[in-house]
């Protein structure tokens, strides 16, 4: 981050003092029973007042750290063991016991930083209280989305529905997913309604406010009130602004734009939270976490942003260990799990290539992108959302896309200096990103009999995948994947894309950012059914490996619950052979697979939806 000068002893500074849990192996152990269908806590979830008052930090040294602080001259809010501060800066610097000075991030924020080592002493210092919001090693995260060419046909009927590779709609993905028809009923406690995400809650994680118009738009294209008979009402969804929020734009508005539009259109009953924050720092970012466990009212949370899960290694920090930060960030996904919450995180957009080399980093020089992974994609009590090219029927006049098949193919990239640097990074590929975590251990649901995950040692991802698309414009080599090689499928060049309404526009969209918050959807009709589903993945690798047992993939069985075998490439050769991503169980671009829902989900006697725009389908 760029020094910019001082700060005004008078402006205002805040930050976050968190402590840390009093009796992690506990709640570790008690999340496991949680997800155990044998364990009498099976599904028995807790709420944030009673996970604090087992596992958080004691509540007297809560109240003790925050007196410490209150005697510096600084407000203090306590959400569980986090405790947000702030004053004057000449307070702060008193506090803390270092001056403070501004900064510029490398997307253009202006942020404070402690320019020396924070000491504290007192009750924070004996209860291990770490600090968060003041690190002049800013990282911001990117977010996992691609504006691309719109077709004018895309906007016509049915003339959007003429290609096997879209662009697509909500319904469109409903139909080739085969989410069960809008027209299935299902009785909850008593009372019959529709099988739509009625009841779930959706949290969207994003630094980008959305517009109502955009979302009544979207819904309005596709004649949802005509063929539903029910209202296309903007208002599914309510805001909460984390840190102050932020507006509608930037470069994160067609992203919350797409979140909040994908979850919705596979889930129109669902209830959808917008949690907006300033910037996609990993402050704000755990800021928007800590809300959310500590409200408890989101089902499932969706996030497409990530980082290099290699820059918070002590490698990229001139030998100074980071991965602190991705602790506390796991232990407050592991709260959410607790409570029952659902993380989905977009596995990200650089294929198996997520990281540069250290020196384009450290140096300014310039680097190669390395087989690796992103975070908090990586962090094993969340869900990394990876996925395809989807390819479904294409009949002129028609409006039908039913499923066809898919494709990981990736698309190699010119060299660029993705993060400003002054250098570039050559040998960038886009595409799903997966691989090996360097950092998470394996954990137990990837520890299934005859399940390969290219590691016996650490978690391997994504989990799930779905739509993703690809050819990202001019930062792809030109024809995408074009010439006659094995690792593009001999000239397959069959790539897909998504329609989104930004700012009363419609526009292409291609990432991971399409298939997470599209995954939240799946996950809504599931908590419709049978309440909070807690870290998904023991459900999601269970399923799978019900389906390998059946010794069957025909999708016409309940037991198969996913597509699976999809070709594909994410641009990493080992040991001279190219890492395909079309392995007939997990793969490093899908996981388990792509969903075949009204399985996935339970309803396996429901009728799949039919065409889009239909009563099956609005």
């Amino acid at each position: 981050m760029a020094m910019m000068g001082g700060v005004a002893p008078s402006s205002a500074v805040g930050f976050d003092v968190v402590l840390p849990l009093r009796d992690k192996a506990g709640l570790e152990a008690l999340v496991a029973a949680q997800h155990d269908p044998s364990s009498a806590s099976f599904h028995h979830w807790l709420t944030p007042a009673e996970v604090n008052a087992r596992f958080g930090a004691d509540a007297a040294a809560i109240e003790a750290a925050s007196a410490q602080l209150r005697a510096s001259g600084l407000s203090v809010t306590a959400e569980g063991r986090v405790l947000h501060a702030s004053g004057p800066a000449s307070a702060v610097t008193g506090a803390l016991g270092t001056p403070l000075a501004l900064g510029r991030t490398a997307t253009g924020h202006t942020r404070p930083f402690a320019t020396g080592v924070i000491r504290f002493g007192g009750a924070i210092g004996a209860a291990g209280g770490t600090v968060l919001g003041l690190d002049r090693n800013v990282r911001e995260h990117r977010i996992y989305s691609q504006r691309v060419p719109l077709p004018a046909s895309a906007i016509g009927q049915p003339g959007n529905r003429q290609s096997a590779v879209g662009v697509y709609w909500y319904d469109d993905l409903r139909q080739a997913y085969q989410y069960p028809s809008y027209q299935t009923m299902i009785t909850v406690n008593g009372k019959k309604q529709r099988l739509d995400g009625t009841g779930a809650t959706i949290g969207i994680v994003m630094s980008s406010d959305v517009l109502d118009s955009d979302i009544k738009m979207m819904f309005n294209h596709e004649n949802f009130t005509k063929n539903s008979g029910q209202p296309a009402d903007p208002r599914l969804y309510e805001r909460v602004p984390v840190n102050g929020g932020a507006a509608a734009g930037g470069g994160a508005f067609v992203e919350a734009s797409l979140d909040v539009q994908q979850s919705l259109g596979g889930a129109p009953g669902a209830h959808v939270i917008l949690y907006s924050i300033p910037d996609l720092t990993d402050a704000s970012i755990i800021d928007a976490y800590v809300k959310v466990v500590a409200q408890d009212v989101t089902d499932v949370v969706s996030s497409s942003f990530g980082a290099c899960e290699l820059f918070y290694t002590a490698a990229y920090n001139n030998g100074v260990d980071e991965t602190g930060q991705l602790q506390l960030e796991h232990e407050i996904f592991l709260q959410g799990n607790a409570e029952g919450i659902t993380f989905l995180v977009s596995s990200g957009d650089d294929a198996g290539r997520e990281c540069p080399t250290a020196n384009y980093v450290l140096q300014g020089t310039n680097g190669t992108a390395i087989p690796s992974v992103s975070t908090p994609a990586s962090d094993p009590n969340v869900t990394a959302v990876g996925g395809t090219n989807l390819i479904t029927a294409s009949t002129a006049g028609s409006l039908d896309s039913s499923y066809v098949g898919e494709n990981a193919y990736g698309d190699p990239e010119v060299p660029a200096d993705t993060y400003g640097v002054g250098a570039t990074i050559s040998d960038l590929w886009w595409g799903a990103g997966g691989g090996i975590s360097t950092i998470y251990a394996k954990p137990a649901f990837q520890n299934q009999t005859g399940l390969q995950t290219g590691s016996t040692s650490f978690r391997a991802l994504p989990d799930v995948g779905m739509q993703v698309g690809g050819c990202p414009g001019s930062e792809a080599v030109q024809p995408c994947n074009g010439g006659n090689s094995p690792l593009n499928g001999n000239g397959n060049t069959q790539r897909s894309a998504v329609v989104v309404t930004e700012a009363g526009q419609y526009v292409g969209v291609i990432g991971t950012s399409v298939s997470s918050p599209e995954f939240s959807s799946v996950v809504a009709l599931l908590v419709e059914q049978y309440g909070r589903m807690g870290n998904l993945n023991s459900y999601l690798y269970s399923a799978g490996h019900a389906q390998t047992v059946s010794g069957s993939n025909s999708a016409t069985r309940s037991t198969t619950v996913f597509h699976r075998s999809i070709p594909g490439y994410n641009g990493v050769v080992t040991n001279n052979q190219p890492v395909n991503t079309g392995g007939a169980y997990y793969n490093y671009t899908v996981g388990n697979g792509t969903p075949i829902v009204y399985h996935l989900v339970g309803a396996a006697t429901a009728t799949p939806a039919g065409a889009p725009q239909t009563s099956s389908n609005p």
